[in-house]
């Protein structure tokens, strides 16, 4: 009889435990209600560099609380401090000085705050004690798309007469592009030697030994240059680009970066070139150290490649998508036996490795994933070996009368003296798909070896050929790559000489399936999967790969 009134109090506090831990946890979901579909949520959980979180991380609204900071008539450094005139993006500090400070920087900032702002009878944040509804372990994150620097957006920023550079160059280079200068102790605009901030600045933050600074993540350096860059402009009545997050990372406003960057391309017609003294043309060669050479060492048989840089770069939208750690060729890093800057990944592995667009061969490979390309180029393709015509399209053969590719000679030329010699075999290439003769081509092909239940297919042979030939012109790697006659009928005579007249799909594929041999089917697999599987990847409407009577057969008269 004793325990009972301790087992009702108990019951009781029990009972305001889970309500009180129900509504913690309702008013958090609330507080973050919809983040997922926002790019201006920002994790916050710089505590975890200090060991494992108490707590989970909290899902701070960020454009929400700069709309609330303007309309209180205040600005950034309401949140951010600043130092030698420049904010810190850190909140409420400028340097992290350990896990009690940093605590503190956040809980009595962040509570004051919003203290201040309820007793004002305003629509306040969580208040002290609170603690759920910041740290939400149900708070979903926000989703940032990635920002990409196109060249588009760096001719219309190095074009912008607003954009005042320290340096007082008229492109503005030295107003993004710098170098730290270990005797100044600061970042100096080294003029020549421009790259993209990603060749200094990468995903995490980095400890230079050398220069003996902390080098900044690229997050941290894109937000602190351009984030404040365009703050200061819009602070001056200036027109300038973003400066919430949902400006640069949200769904909406991409797509008005892109239909801006469209409209200033057509307003120019063609994109200048960024002036970084690059080549027009160039040949790629295995380097050769002639010292090694005379003292008898083997000189890889690799032809040279005449390279045009110029189209090439006009296809990019960033010099890094070729360039991965510098400008310099990709021969620095990568040699025959790769180095540790390139990760020991080799030449030959750097040009042709298909599970990279970083490589040339993986980069063309993403082109052959359009549909107007995919019936032909099918991921079953992917693991044969190229053929000795397919190397030869870009390893040029020597000609008769157009300077030597000699790769000895190549390893001590300049910049001009390789674009002397590659010019001539560029200028010779064939840059539009070619076909045999339309007579001989035949209209149609009767599949009539598999009559049972439907009647023979009639293919329209010709009209597949004309077809494939017209959705390659005027797409110049397409042309080069299909310049020879009989190279379109490959795509589905995949494994026969090229001719005219290419042997049948039974003379490969008559006898059926065996597990010696998985890669041949039997003769009607092989005909269902080349033609349906051309279907899927061409995203063809009619026929639709699945329409059997109407499409491709039909039933056989009893």
């Amino acid at each position: 009889m004793k325990a009972r009134p301790l087992l009702k109090w108990a019951g009781i506090l029990c009972a305001f435990a889970a309500v009180s831990v129900f509504c913690i946890e309702a008013g958090g979901a609330n507080e973050t209600k919809g983040s997922a579909e926002r790019p201006d949520v920002i994790r916050i959980e710089t505590m975890a560099a200090y060991g494992k979180l108490e707590l989970p991380p909290v899902a701070f609204p960020h454009d929400k609380h700069s709309d609330a900071v303007k309309k209180a008539g205040k600005d950034c450094t309401a949140c951010h401090k600043e130092e030698n005139g420049k904010l810190s993006l850190k909140f409420m500090r400028v340097k992290d000085g350990g896990a009690a400070a940093l605590k503190s920087a956040y809980h009595d900032n962040c509570l004051a705050c919003h203290k201040q702002t309820a007793a004002k009878g305003q629509k306040a944040g969580p208040q002290d004690g609170e603690c759920r509804a910041c740290h939400n372990p149900k708070a979903p994150a926000g989703t940032q798309l990635d920002m990409g620097f196109t060249n588009v957006l760096h001719y219309r920023h190095s074009g912008s007469k607003d954009i005042a550079s320290p340096s007082g160059d008229k492109d503005n280079c030295g107003r993004c592009h710098h170098e730290y200068d270990k005797a100044a102790k600061k970042t100096l605009w080294a003029k020549g030697k421009e790259g993209t901030c990603r060749y200094c600045h990468l995903d995490a933050p980095k400890q230079d030994q050398t220069l003996g600074v902390e080098v900044k993540s690229f997050r941290q350096a894109a937000h602190n240059d351009c984030v404040l860059c365009h703050q200061s402009m819009e602070a001056k009545k200036i027109a300038s680009g973003p400066v919430r997050c949902a400006g640069c990372h949200g769904t909406e406003a991409q797509k008005a970066i892109k239909d801006n960057n469209k409209k200033a391309l057509e307003k120019v017609g063609e994109l200048p070139r960024m002036k970084r003294n690059q080549p027009d043309a160039a040949v790629i060669s295995v380097n050769v150290d002639k010292a090694a050479v005379a003292e008898g060492a083997k000189i890889y048989a690799m032809r040279p490649v005449p390279f045009d840089h110029k189209t090439h770069e006009q296809q990019n939208d960033t010099c890094r998508a070729c360039h991965h750690k510098s400008l310099d060729s990709c021969t620095k890093c990568h040699t025959t036996q790769g180095t540790k800057d390139s990760n020991f990944v080799t030449l030959e592995q750097a040009m042709h490795r298909m599970e990279t667009q970083r490589s040339c061969a993986g980069c063309h490979q993403t082109r052959q994933a359009e549909p107007k390309c995919a019936g032909c180029h099918k991921a079953s393709d992917k693991v044969k070996k190229p053929e000795p015509q397919t190397c030869a399209k870009c390893h040029a053969e020597p000609v008769a009368g157009m300077p030597a590719l000699d790769p000895a000679a190549l390893s001590t030329m300049k910049i001009e003296e390789e674009k002397t010699l590659a010019e001539p075999y560029l200028s010779a290439r064939k840059m539009e798909a070619q076909i045999y003769a339309q007579d001989d081509i035949p209209e149609k092909v009767m599949i009539k070896g598999l009559v049972d239940e439907y009647e023979p297919s009639e293919l329209p042979h010709r009209k597949i050929v004309m077809t494939l030939l017209k959705n390659m012109k005027d797409d110049k790697l397409a042309g080069f790559f299909h310049s020879d006659q009989g190279t379109v009928c490959r795509g589905c005579h995949h494994n026969s000489p090229v001719s005219k007249t290419p042997p049948s799909c039974a003379s490969c594929h008559a006898k059926p399936f065996s597990a010696k041999e998985p890669a041949r089917p039997g003769l009607k697999a092989a005909y269902h999967d080349q033609c349906m599987g051309c279907h899927k990847a061409m995203k063809l409407e009619k026929p639709v790969a699945t329409d059997c009577n109407n499409g491709c057969h039909k039933p056989r008269k009893k």
